[in-house]
């Protein structure tokens, strides 16, 4: 073979190279499928091969790489470009065997015939090298056979075009623009097809191969080499197998196309409706036909023919105006059936709770009375019969009041019973209707305003119940006294409470005027309810400026609902218990414990599992006292003792355990306990040392008292004079401590709670709470603990009637 320098071989090196780079780094990047990189890699050849044969100088030579580059490797290029395009459009399916073998067919054919073609002339009847010019040029005269080969490849490249341009109209690639950039670049390869073979081309050799290297590696560029994938589904597939019905609508609200659904749902056909406006072919849906006509956005829930619906309407745009509108309609009957089945079955679990809470309280309360009743009246019989009529007299008059007190019990139950009742809708929707009732029946406009969007599950149960009845009451002395046209009530979410605001536009009274500067029954009944779910009223009004409730009720959480209700519950015994919190995670002691100590007058506010528990409900319901297990997951007794003792100092708290030999005696009483007593301690002597312990003592076990004496002897170390002795030179309480100061440290010396110290004083408990802190503060010392050794060591407190020490 012979070859010479030919200036134009560099556009088909220039194209080969800078497509094999290309290739190279698409395929690294594993972006691109395998078929992409076999076709680029065969145009490389072509160009390769026909920069050999422009540079041969002998005929053999030059038909040799003509033949080996253009017609054994060039004319299969576009088969395999075929076979790529397919595959990432999502064609894969069409790609069996017996078909690729048929792509190939015509070009095997090709190949046997220019092996033969010296025999026949049907690829090329004649071979020239023209040497006149400065470099050699190859010339044939073409035979049938080649004129159909040339067609067969121009069909297929528009094959490649066809196939990527529906696919991208269609949205069934991924890259709809890279999927229009590619048809372009293989519609550029089939002009530079078509130009190539005018005889006037002021080119004078085959650019095709150069032409489709180039139109390759623009595509890669345009798309910057991102990755040609197929949509799994068509969106158009998608659109017909939808169960939903669709409408695409004009500008004019006609109709440019509908689904399969829509046509069985509607009793449409598409062929007769389309351009038709959609608000004249639906027949009876004049709620979806005036949504339409009105231009409505969002969704909107239809009832048609006892079936529901909900239809979602948004605008189409070409991301320059609005082109038209999509109607989406989703039949919604099953859900809204399944929804009511639901709230169905979640009544009537209620109504079963409700029947087994309603038993255990007439077991607790009616059933124990009655059982009391019983024996009294045979204890009785006893008395006559013997003839004690004293006795007998004071027997009746107990069981009379008891009796008195279980009617009372009774009335309560039955009024919470119908307050359950009363909000089985919801506490608004009751409110409202009661609105609608007292608006018709008095001729008094009312308004709810809720600017906060409080919801139902803000508003605990009891709370709400409350506030019901506190509302009618206000709503009772607006008729009754105001003479007012209208009343505005107005919900108020604050940090920790709600507030909610009766005003009335009436006469209004001035209340210091009032007898006696009392409040009327009317108001004491709602400020005594206010307060039973620790909430408070105030009345505001000037003649002539109308009045103005304000109730003040607290911010319930779905876990806070539950604790106050066992605050109210631990209520129904009134003031005159002591609030205990129990803190065991042993489920049968805890009921028996809390049975007991309510047989006895303790009002038993609430129960915890563990410290962690403890440490939330102490928050809450604030008892006075907390007895505390010692032993529990999560957080144990002593932990949870510092914890509330370090937050509610004021919290008496008594740790209870199994036995008498636990090692962190004196470690309980540094973080707080007021009192350690053993579980197996006999009730009385339990019940005695409880009180005790509220009045100022410590409580202690007998059997625990020589070994704390033991315990503190040998942890007399350096923590045990730091509690004893906080300072070294102590300073005089008048320097440093204001007269109140001193006398509220004496009172906390000698074993008084924040709350006697307060009613002692004629002052609030958290004006108490702020005055310690800042006595703990100016001594510089850590705790109360310290501040009562430092009371003590200063001779605080300890005066002959200062009642008890601690």
């Amino acid at each position: 073979m012979h070859f010479q320098y030919n200036p134009y071989i560099w556009f088909y090196l220039g194209g080969a190279a800078v497509l094999f780079l290309g290739t190279v780094y698409a395929a690294a990047k594993r972006i691109v499928h395998w078929l992409w990189v076999l076709t680029q890699a065969m145009v490389c050849f072509w160009c390769l091969g026909m920069g050999l044969q422009i540079s041969g100088t002998s005929l053999k030579t030059a038909v040799f790489w003509h033949l080996v580059a253009n017609d054994f490797v060039g004319c299969k290029v576009p088969v395999v470009w075929l076979l790529w395009a397919l595959v990432i459009t999502g064609k894969n399916s069409w790609l069996t065997r017996r078909r690729v073998m048929s792509f190939f067919a015509l070009p095997l054919v090709t190949d046997f015939l220019n092996l033969t073609n010296s025999r026949h002339g049907l690829m090329y009847r004649e071979w020239n090298l023209n040497t006149s010019g400065p470099y050699p040029l190859l010339e044939y005269a073409c035979g049938p056979w080649y004129w159909v080969l040339t067609v067969y490849c121009g069909i297929i490249l528009s094959a490649v075009i066809v196939r990527h341009i529906k696919a991208a109209l269609n949205r069934e690639v991924l890259h709809r623009k890279q999927g229009l950039v590619i048809a372009g670049a293989t519609l550029a390869v089939l002009i530079t097809i078509a130009l190539c073979y005018i005889k006037e081309s002021i080119f004078p050799y085959d650019l095709i191969p150069v032409s489709v290297s180039i139109a390759a590696i623009s595509s890669c560029l345009l798309s910057r080499f991102r990755r040609q994938e197929k949509v799994p589904v068509p969106r158009n597939a998608v659109l017909e197998k939808m169960t939903d019905a669709v409408f695409i609508l004009d500008t004019r609200n006609r109709i440019m196309d509908l689904n399969p659904a829509a046509e069985k749902l509607f009793g449409l056909k598409a062929s007769e409706v389309a351009g038709s406006v959609l608000g004249d072919v639906l027949n009876g849906w004049t709620e979806l036909a005036a949504a339409v006509e009105d231009k409505y956005e969002g969704s909107r829930e239809i009832c048609q023919d006892g079936r529901y619906y909900e239809a979602h309407f948004s605008d189409l745009n070409d991301e320059q105006k609005i082109v038209g509108r999509l109607v989406v309609i989703q039949d919604v009957t099953a859900a809204k059936m399944a929804e009511a089945k639901l709230v169905e079955q979640q009544q009537a679990l209620l109504v079963l709770q409700e029947r087994e809470r309603l038993a255990r309280e007439l077991h607790d309360s009616l059933g124990q009375v009655f059982s009391y009743t019983q024996m009294q009246i045979q204890n009785i019989q006893k008395l006559l019969t013997m003839g004690e009529l004293k006795a007998a007299d004071n027997s009746l008059a107990r069981l009379s009041q008891v009796i008195l007190e279980a009617n009372t019990e009774v009335r309560e139950f039955i009024y919470e019973v119908k307050a359950t009742l009363l909000f089985k809708e919801g506490f608004f929707a009751t409110l409202q209707q009661h609105l609608s009732r007292f608006g018709r029946n008095f001729k008094i406009a009312t308004e709810v305003r809720n600017p906060d969007g409080l919801t139902e599950d803000e508003i605990d149960l009891t709370a709400g119940v409350q506030l019901f009845r506190i509302i009618q009451e206000a709503l009772t002395n607006v008729r009754k006294h105001a003479k007012a046209s209208k009343v505005t009530i107005t919900f108020r979410k604050e940090k920790r409470h709600i507030r909610i605001l009766v005003v009335d536009d009436g006469i209004g009274f001035d209340p210091q005027k009032l007898p006696g500067r009392r409040l009327s029954f009317g108001l004491e009944v709602m400020q005594e309810r206010a307060a039973q779910v620790g909430g408070d009223v105030q009345i505001y009004s000037r003649p002539g400026r109308g009045t103005t409730v304000s109730i003040q009720l607290p911010y319930y959480t779905k876990e806070q609902s539950k604790l106050a209700a066992e605050v109210n519950t631990g209520k129904d015994k009134g003031e005159a218990g002591i609030r205990v919190l129990l803190v065991d995670d042993h489920a049968l002691f805890i009921e028996g414990l809390r049975n007991l100590l309510s047989s006895r007058g303790f009002d038993v506010v609430g129960t915890a599992k563990d410290g962690l528990e403890a440490l939330v409900k102490a928050r809450l319901l604030r008892p006075e006292l907390i007895l505390m297990d010692l032993q529990m997951p999560r957080c144990n007794g002593l932990t949870a003792t510092r914890l509330i003792k370090a937050e509610m100092p004021e919290i008496k708290i008594v740790i209870l355990t199994m036995s008498d030999q636990e090692q962190d005696l004196l470690e309980a009483f540094k973080n707080g306990a007021s009192g350690y007593l053993l579980k197996g301690l006999r009730a009385d002597d339990m019940f005695r040392q409880l009180t005790e312990l509220v009045s100022g003592s410590a409580a202690l076990s007998p059997q625990l008292a020589a070994q704390v004496l033991e315990e503190f002897h040998q942890h007399k170390g350096k923590e045990g004079e730091e509690q004893a002795a906080p300072t070294a030179n102590p300073v005089e309480p008048e320097k440093v401590l204001s007269p109140r100061q001193i006398e509220i440290l004496k009172l906390v010396t000698q074993g008084k709670t924040y709350k006697e110290i307060a009613a002692q004083l004629y002052i609030s408990e958290r004006t108490v709470k702020y005055e310690m802190a800042a006595i703990i503060k100016q001594l510089h010392l850590k705790n109360r603990a310290q501040a009562v050794a430092y009371a003590r060591e200063m001779g605080l407190g300890l005066e002959p009637d200062s009642g008890h020490e601690q």
